[in-house]
């Protein structure tokens, strides 16, 4: 019995006069309130027992936390309603311990900080840097890095902390403000759209020209090819006239006549000829002559 009492008291002691610090922590060992050692060091350590020593574990890895929206004036004097997220870390656990004490009131000191440097920033900018369809013209990522480096360099001289981004996460308006938003963005697309549609009727009237003066020149080079053909062929028909007008004279003569009257004569027609005439001459003598 007094062996087995033993053991459980040394155990005891052992329990209360040790701890383990794990790799996502830091250990800040205090007694009666006054820091005695800092532990970064993952591992088993010793400490005086009981509450003669005191030990305090502070978280090492990074969090996040949302700020509640927040309604404040741009440089052009509209209201509007941010939303940010903030990413950090504690840095220095010995400072962080006397200065906050806890993560509730770190999160709390570190909103007050956002809220303050994005009053002190945004006189800086208008409406239109914030939303507008040119991304040219929205600053919204300088806004956040003004805000984070003034802000980093304040929360780790205080509180031992390191911020390592800052981001607006929404954008909220008051009502006048989103009506007006809504009218510039509507005048900005109709102002594009009206664009489009003078470089849309420039370009079909590049295209109509375009198209107008193939046309001319397919249609002239039609012409001058078809001037070309029926120059051809009366050249080949004066030759064919030619030849068989020297083959037959008579004969020539006489369907050059038939020709004559199919043209100028027809049922109804009248004709007043000398007995002379030439034309007659086949009407009046079968052997085509005057005599």
């Amino acid at each position: 019995m007094i062996t087995g009492a033993a053991i459980a008291f040394v155990l005891f002691v052992i329990y209360i006069s040790s701890y383990t610090v794990s790799e996502k922590e830091y250990v800040v060992l205090t007694q009666f309130g006054k820091p005695t050692a800092t532990i970064q060091t993952a591992g088993f350590n010793w400490k005086r027992p009981g509450f003669l020593e005191t030990v305090n574990r502070i978280e090492r890895r990074y969090r996040t936390f949302t700020t509640r929206p927040i309604q404040l004036l741009l440089g052009d004097k509209n209201p509007i309603v941010l939303t940010c997220y903030v990413c950090w870390k504690v840095q220095e656990p010995l400072l962080f311990l006397q200065s906050l004490a806890n993560t509730d009131i770190a999160v709390q000191k570190l909103e007050d900080m956002v809220n303050s440097q994005l009053g002190n920033s945004l006189g800086d900018f208008k409406l239109e840097n914030i939303i507008n369809i040119n991304p040219d013209n929205v600053k919204i990522e300088l806004l956040e890095e003004r805000i984070l480096t003034s802000m980093n360099a304040s929360a780790k001289e205080k509180y031992g902390i390191t911020v390592s981004q800052i981001g607006i996460r929404r954008i909220a308006y008051p009502t006048i403000v989103a009506d007006a938003v809504y009218n510039r963005m509507r005048s900005e697309r109709e102002k594009e759209a009206m664009k489009f549609r003078a470089e849309g009727r420039e370009e079909a009237t590049k295209i109509m020209a375009g198209t107008d003066r193939e046309v001319k020149e397919l249609l002239a080079e039609a012409y001058k090819q078809s001037q070309l053909l029926k120059g051809e062929g009366d050249r080949k028909a004066l030759e064919t006239f030619s030849e068989a007008y020297g083959r037959d004279k008579e004969f020539f003569e006489f369907v050059q006549s038939m020709e004559t009257y199919k043209e100028i004569l027809d049922e109804k027609s009248t004709v007043v000829l000398s007995s002379d005439s030439d034309i007659f001459k086949y009407l009046s003598n079968p052997k085509g002559n005057n005599k």
